[in-house]
């Protein structure tokens, strides 16, 4: 092994890492007689929670690093450039913590080449007579060049009034701002009085901004213990009225970097946006923003603009993404069902602008999926109602009951979460009998032939069945499949369209004469119901409460889950269970020797059973039976998290 005191310089990149972690880190490294720095500009090897090469040169970016890509470069390196690594964190936990034989180069995820530079040198400007004549722009700056504008203006914002903030009494939670490493210039004797507020118009004393600071609510205990994971904090639907427009415009932000594929920046505003969501208190200063985790100096600049523009509630890069007509139509593209981003920015490539330019030149070239989502685009878009959802529930379930009696049915998704409408049904069938595992998988192709024949399913996109079966005969759960674009419990995506009554008041049935036809006869009228989007799942029954838990969340509710349980235990989390990383085993959910699922586990030690008329099963006021969210608090248990109801997981 290597001689450590003869490595390079390391540095602890602070990425999802809080003061403590990156302390200790860097103690044990020492003590392992590693070089450490203070000062990311004297390092040659960056340790961090990274693991992908773009988000590595991001954070290098964000240190002052400009780097080039030099990850599988084979060319040699001149000796006047700097090479930059950044290595996984798995590499400490390995070499350090284990004791392992680990090679560092095996967990470098980034090599980047660093030119050094001048900055201070100020090159002239090429005289008119030597210089090449330059083309005038085709078009003016692109959105994706003026937000780049937009930052690097509220960055140089942040940084002058970090001067004045840094002055501020400090506030339990608070978060410090994320501090360059270029040592900053002593402040001239003119402006020794550091602004104590980031609003241009604030000339209040500091006894003022301490009395503000003073009077600010106390941060609930996630804020305070800095806990990062969604998944372990309440987010109701509905947070503070007076942080409402923050958050959509965040949404909107969002949606632009979703449109970009922009993954990174998509995140980001993804854990801001649940942060604040989450935050019990109206937002009335900027140390609030600061103090939460996933919120940095861009978003609280963001909220300085906001809450200081005139009028207030303007953003710059709000304005300029509401005026951009290619926003609009990418936007339009996106919401076409089977279009994702990438589609999206395809069509707009093509030329096209509109649905009609879609349908007129490029049908041909789509995908079945995408020809019934340009079809119906108008239907989809029409916000199912609660009451309907329900219906389309109670009807899944009865056409399940007749091929599986005692089959039990719940609905997911945003419902789940307590929303009054929604663009999509999405529903979970099972058996509270582990015997039935088998009957449960391979009862979606007998429900979907029944519900066409009743007319109720229309279209049937995509039948996602398996190679194998997720659980065996018995109702043991086979170790986790790796699966690309499903996980592998069996379902179905298909159009749905609420059957009518043809009749009209009178019981006369609602008919129209055929008049193509020498022969008179009368033909049924064309029900007038949109068509909707409705998604069934079969999961078998030991796979309830994961597969209930998988669906019912909020998209960053979902992803820190996954996070979570993968940092806390090293395990994965999908619809099908839990599965140690390290074994490759399945971890129980609860005792899992019973014959029944939806038991609490003082009705399984009595012997309880859960009765074969569906009558008598417990139920909640619309409809659930029960057995569902008792499952579910048994995932929770096993993953040592606090109980949430769905109404506490809307992180957007």
């Amino acid at each position: 092994m290597p001689d450590p005191s003869n490595s390079p310089s390391l540095y602890v990149l602070p990425t999802r890492l809080d003061d403590t972690q990156r302390a200790t880190i860097a103690t044990n490294l020492k003590s392992k007689h590693y070089r450490m720095t203070t000062s990311a500009r004297d390092a040659d090897v960056f340790l961090g929670d990274i693991v992908k090469p773009k988000r590595a040169a991001l954070e290098l970016k964000f240190l002052g690093l400009d780097t080039t890509d030099v990850t599988k470069s084979t060319t040699t390196i001149p000796n006047s450039h700097r090479l930059l690594k950044v290595v996984k964190l798995e590499w400490y936990k390995k070499a350090i913590i284990e004791g392992a034989d680990a090679n560092i180069d095996d967990f470098t995820v980034y090599r980047g080449l660093h030119i050094p530079s001048d900055d201070t040198t100020v090159k002239p400007p090429p005289s008119p007579a030597s210089s090449t004549p330059q083309k005038r722009p085709a078009s003016p700056p692109s959105l994706a060049e003026k937000q780049a504008q937009d930052l690097a203006r509220r960055e140089s914002i942040m940084r002058r009034a970090a001067m004045g903030a840094s002055h501020l009494p400090s506030v339990p939670g608070t978060r410090h701002l994320r501090q360059s490493q270029r040592p900053s210039p002593p402040p001239s004797p003119a402006h020794k009085r550091p602004r104590l507020l980031l609003s241009r118009e604030s000339t209040g004393s500091h006894d003022e901004a301490e009395e503000v600071l003073a009077n600010l609510p106390p941060p609930p205990l996630w804020v305070t213990e800095k806990q990062k994971y969604a998944c372990t904090r309440s987010t109701p639907a509905s947070p503070p009225p007076e942080n409402q427009p923050f958050l959509d415009v965040l949404a909107k932000i969002r949606l632009n970097r979703t449109l970009q594929s922009d993954e990174i920046g998509v995140r980001a505003y993804s854990t801001a946006y649940a942060a604040i969501a989450a935050f019990p208190h109206p937002i009335t200063h900027v140390s609030q923003i600061h103090a939460l985790p996933g919120c940095d100096d861009k978003i609280a600049a963001l909220w300085h603009e906001f809450t200081h523009s005139d009028p207030p509630g303007r953003l710059a890069v709000i304005d300029e993404i509401e005026s951009s007509s290619r926003f609009r139509t990418l936007e339009l593209f996106y919401n076409i069902w089977g279009a994702g981003a990438h589609t999206a920015r395809a069509f707009y490539s093509l030329g096209f602008r509109d649905l009609d330019d879609i349908v007129e030149h490029h049908w041909s070239h789509l995908t079945r999926v995408q020809q019934i989502g340009v079809k119906f685009y108008d239907e989809f878009a029409i916000k199912i109602p609660r009451a309907e959802a329900l219906s389309v529930r109670d009807a899944v379930q009865a056409a399940a009951r007749m091929l599986l009696p005692g089959a039990e049915a719940a609905i997911v998704g945003g419902f789940r979460r307590g929303k009054e409408g929604g663009g999509d049904v999405d529903l979970l069938i099972t058996h509270p009998r582990v015997s039935k595992s088998r009957d449960v998988e391979e009862l979606l192709v007998p429900l979907v032939d029944k519900l066409e024949l009743e007319g109720l399913i229309t279209h049937v996109l995509t039948i996602h069945t398996p190679s194998r079966f997720v659980a065996s005969q018995s109702g043991e759960v086979f170790p986790k499949r790796s699966h690309h674009n499903f996980d592998g419990i069996p379902k179905v995506l298909c159009v749905w369209q609420q059957p009518w009554d043809d009749t009209d008041a009178d019981g006369d049935s609602q008919m129209e004469n055929n008049t193509n036809s020498n022969t008179p006869h009368r033909t049924k009228r064309k029900n007038p119901n949109p068509h909707r989007r409705v998604d069934i799942l079969f999961p078998p029954p030991r796979c309830a409460g994961s597969t209930l838990t998988s669906w019912s969340g909020a998209t960053t509710f979902e992803r820190d889950l996954r996070r979570y349980v993968r940092d806390k235990n090293f395990w994965k989390f999908s619809s099908e269970g839990i599965t140690d990383r390290a074994t490759g085993n399945r971890i129980p959910i609860g005792d899992e020797r019973g014959q029944f699922i939806g038991l609490t586990e003082e009705e399984e030690r009595s012997g309880v059973t859960v009765d074969d008329d569906v009558d008598k099963r417990g139920r909640k006021p619309d409809g659930e039976w029960v057995g569902w969210e008792i499952e579910e608090r048994k995932l929770f248990k096993v993953l040592g998290l606090e109980w949430r109801e769905p109404t506490e997981r809307c992180t957007g």
